[in-house]
């Protein structure tokens, strides 16, 4: 374990030394020292520590934004959090950190700290599998390669929210200016950027559990900006938009192909996230799966598969369930299929959500349809009757 240590004062970062090479935890190795946060950025890279431990309260710049800087230069390295202050400990880190020692520290409580590093660096050796997609459709969730799915969990809500407005925006630079603005517009500049400090360690610490490293957040614009980086890994949204522009018309020869890209849709954009940045995109996702679903089902409908295109539109009812047409749209198709039940079903289906949702009534040319086919249906019945 290649541990560096940095503390302003001379003492506490003696005191933690010494601590250190008493412990009982075999295999420990301190690379470096250090009193001065510059100092540590342009040496860090070169030592390589598995390990930091780091004073919260340093001139300059602070712990937080230098563990923020360390942890972009070594994504996967493990950062301990250092403090005399006790509330102030608790309050800011109890939640992020991998742990904190209070000063002065005790060697019991180091070893605890040290034990848990070294079951941690032993669960990063026994993953193997390595996740290689990113799911947005219906939530957030990571798929292995092996099929297996994950919803993320997150140890705050406002960590989870920003990596999820990162990578919508991945490959950008997004400015810290922004962030601190639309996540958090009633801090003062201070308070909000320790927030966001703490967010950014906190996904790195998420994306390294789910062993997503081939995701990382870097600092172009040293320190007035974000950019989070994918590489080797997939995002659905974005391979479904790929496949979505590369489809030729619905035909007999491509059929297969519009289903597949079809069913890839598996539920609106974040679907269980109420983030109001993301309702744009959401609403543009939704406007081209529903368009791809018409044509698809048109298709079926035009060569009298009313299975197939009912099937279809069961699939839109079921991830979009506020979409008046596909209502009357299935109502339609099941008189085709002579399944008369079926289609008072959806037409009080469609009556429930409308006024559950929107306190309406169906529109008349929905009305007026079904007037017809109720009237067509039952001189049906008494003929079948005479």
């Amino acid at each position: 374990m290649r541990i560096v240590l940095i503390d302003d004062e001379h003492l506490p970062l003696t005191r933690l030394r010494t601590l250190l090479e008493k412990s009982k935890v075999p295999g420990i190795e301190i690379v470096g020292e250090y009193t001065d946060s510059l100092t540590v950025l342009n040496h860090i890279e070169k030592l390589q520590p598995n390990v930091v431990f780091l004073d919260i309260v340093m001139p300059g710049m602070d712990g937080l934004a230098l563990g923020e800087k360390i942890q972009e230069l070594l994504p996967n390295v493990e950062i301990v959090f250092t403090t005399g202050f006790d509330q102030y400990a608790i309050d800011a880190f109890n939640l992020h950190a991998i742990d904190y020692l209070l000063k002065p520290i005790q060697i019991p409580r180091l070893e605890k700290t040290l034990e848990r590093l070294g079951k941690i660096s032993n669960k990063n050796k026994k993953a193997t599998a390595q996740h290689t997609m990113l799911k947005l459709f219906g939530g957030l969730y990571v798929v292995s390669p092996d099929g297996h799915t994950q919803l993320m969990k997150w140890r705050t809500s406002k960590a989870k929210e920003l990596f999820a407005y990162m990578l919508n925006h991945r490959n950008e630079v997004i400015y810290r200016d922004t962030i601190l603005e639309l996540f958090w517009p009633e801090s003062d500049i201070d308070k909000a950027s320790k927030q966001l400090y703490t967010a950014i360690y906190t996904i790195r610490q998420t994306l390294k559990h789910y062993g997503l490293d081939s995701i990382q957040i870097s600092s172009p614009l040293l320190n007035s900006g974000y950019k989070l980086l994918v590489e080797n890994a997939v995002v659905d949204v974005e391979q479904w938009l790929s496949r979505l522009k590369l489809l030729s018309r619905v035909q007999a020869t491509t059929l297969e192909e519009h289903e597949q890209v079809f069913q890839m849709y598996t539920g609106d954009f974040l679907g269980d996230c109420d983030y109001l940045w993301a309702e744009g995109e959401r609403e543009r996702l939704r406007r081209l799966w529903l368009h791809h679903a018409s044509q698809l089902s048109e298709f079926y409908s035009i060569n009298q598969n009313y299975i197939a295109a009912v099937k279809v539109r069961e699939r839109v009812q079921a991830l979009c369930a506020d979409e008046e047409e596909n209502y009357f749209t299935l109502m339609k198709l099941y008189d085709l299929l002579n399944n008369a039940a079926a289609v008072e079903e959806q037409y009080l289906l469609l009556k429930k959500m409308l006024r559950e949702h929107f306190a309406v009534e169906p529109c008349e040319e929905v009305e007026s349809w079904y007037r017809s086919w109720k009237q067509i249906n039952e001189l049906s019945r008494m003929d079948a009757f005479s």
